[in-house]
């Protein structure tokens, strides 16, 4: 029977370094050979998902910002779900106002403004209950992102039209998150959280679980062909999609409780581990 097999990205097919492992990138080629269809479901956006595949020759389906767009194999566009203009100005107006560290994501680009960085760099100076480690660690994660583009003013990017479909706040104190979580928490909007110190905002009607159920439609899969694997809050409405529910070893503990199984860490191979019981072996 074919399945159709969703797999997060950070925290789960990616390991501690962000990168693909060996063992992760064969055992997803094994199951496409064997006709199982793979999605990578991510907070990210798809072609920093694309970057990533490259030195493993990755070629998958991509749910990419939390569903708000969805790409085929060949990284073709095929569902696109867009803020509103009027929301995303207000969202970045705030933002900017109250000196937060912010990015907004079109089809082809990551736009910051240029005192974006060393925002971070004073955060992380402030901030004292805070493994300064783990800080320089996610300011490296979001400063490597793929098509990361520098602008002086962030209007900007409105000018020029483009479609954009997330906005992405990072920020090391917990107060600061709090505060922009519940001032741009509004009707027609989703609130995520894909890492440590972000939160995601995309239109309501995006989430990993909607693009996962719309993909299985367009696919022909029913829900006991699914199997949904992640290890964050955020994969919560994909893994509700699926029939089969996988967390990591080092998923949140709400992660595991929610889901019928758990494999092994994203250092230890837990995706292929998953890959080979529920596809390879049967």
């Amino acid at each position: 029977m074919r399945k159709l097999a969703a797999i997060d990205l950070d925290g789960t097919f990616l390991n501690q370094d962000y990168t693909i492992s060996a063992m992760h990138a064969a055992a997803v080629k094994k199951a496409q050979q064997k006709g199982a269809e793979i999605v990578i479901a991510t907070g990210r956006a798809h072609f920093d998902v694309h970057r990533l595949f490259q030195d493993q020759q990755l070629s998958t389906w991509v749910i990419g910002a939390n569903g708000a767009t969805t790409c085929d194999p060949a990284g073709k566009l095929t569902v696109s779900l867009p803020l509103e203009t009027i929301y995303a100005k207000e969202i970045v107006t705030w933002l900017n106002e109250e000196n937060y560290y912010y990015e907004i994501v079109t089809d082809d680009e990551i736009f910051i403004t240029s005192k974006a960085k060393q925002l971070l760099l004073d955060e992380m100076d402030v901030v004292q209950n805070v493994d300064r480690s783990e800080m320089e660690k996610a300011r490296k994660r979001q400063l490597g992102q793929t098509n990361l583009q520098e602008v002086e003013d962030y209007i900007e990017v409105f000018q020029s039209e483009k479609e954009i479909y997330k906005i992405t706040i990072v920020s090391f104190d917990e107060e600061r998150q709090r505060v922009a979580a519940d001032t741009l928490s509004k009707k027609g909007l989703n609130l995520f959280s894909s890492a440590d110190f972000n939160l995601e905002i995309v239109d309501g009607k995006a989430s990993k679980g909607h693009a996962l159920k719309k993909l299985a439609k367009k696919l022909d899969f029913k829900k006991e062909d699914i199997i949904a694997i992640g290890d964050s809050m955020n994969d919560l409405p994909m893994l509700e999609v699926a029939g089969t529910k996988v967390a990591m070893g080092n998923a949140a503990e709400e992660v595991k409780q929610y889901c019928d199984h758990t494999t092994e860490t994203n250092e230890n191979g837990g995706v292929a581990r998953m890959l080979e019981r529920e596809i390879l072996q049967k």
